[in-house]
């Protein structure tokens, strides 16, 4: 389901679940932010890279999962999202190293918010980015909207949210979604590149840095997070997302 692994100074992080195109599920999402925290303890490591079993990213969240908790009501939703994804989220922004998004193929709703939460964010030419969440009758549950309108702007963030548009590799470089775009094959060796390269910096001076920038957008994103956590809730109970995911309970 994770697959750890560390190589040189950075600590590789794997969505396994291929079969489910990585898709999220409460335990995943727990198993993920415990490898982040540990990650940040461990003095030899100086990028955490967060990245997918082919043939994707992460296709968001797993919907049949989110339907059981759904099925114990609103208030245990939003304990989830606050105690599992929120902390996923949270861990990310206050773990110490730097941590990239190596994104390989569809980064979709909760995939999305999830690469978006990440430092830096490396595709492949393979890579296609939608918050898919209105699809499924959803809100970017976490912090996507507002971590997507830091990134390119409230205009194109708009576009994405509000229709679900798909965003391929070369177009998210163009609006600033990613940092580069380098071929499938040459994915993990400019990840590793790059750990080799932050391995040469002070790693206090990163820690700083990095706490820096999140300082930058902290209080606002908690608000954001404490309401989306209350929102998400109604909505994953509500009969509108028990209609538009009913295929998934089959």
């Amino acid at each position: 389901m994770l697959v750890v692994d560390q190589r040189g100074p950075v600590r590789w992080l794997q969505l396994d679940r291929p079969e489910r195109r990585n898709a999220l599920t409460v335990e995943l999402v727990r198993r993920l932010a415990d490898a982040v925290l540990e990650a940040g303890a461990d003095s030899q490591v100086r990028l955490i890279a967060l990245t997918g079993s082919p043939p994707a990213f992460c296709a968001g969240g797993d919907l049949a999962d989110l339907g059981a908790v759904a099925d114990e009501g609103a208030l245990a939703v939003t304990e989830v999202v606050y105690g599992q994804f929120h902390r996923l989220v949270h861990a990310l922004s206050d773990v110490p190293v730097p941590v990239v998004a190596a994104v390989d193929g569809p980064a979709l709703g909760a995939g999305l918010d999830l690469a978006l939460a990440c430092d830096l964010r490396i595709a492949t030419e393979a890579a296609v980015f939608a918050s898919s969440w209105i699809s499924v009758g959803l809100v970017p549950g976490m912090g996507g909207a507002h971590l997507l309108s830091r990134a390119v702007g409230s205009t194109r963030a708009s576009e994405m949210v509000l229709l679900g548009r798909q965003v391929r590799a070369t177009e998210a470089l163009s609006w600033g979604l990613v940092n580069e775009v380098v071929p499938q094959q040459a994915l993990a060796e400019r990840v590793d590149a790059l750990g080799t390269q932050l391995s040469g910096l002070s790693a206090a001076a990163l820690a700083r840095s990095k706490a820096s920038l999140r300082r930058a957008m902290a209080e606002s994103f908690d608000t954001e997070l404490a309401v989306m956590g209350a929102t998400q809730g109604a909505l994953l109970t509500s009969p509108g997302f028990r209609e538009a995911t009913a295929r998934f309970r089959r």
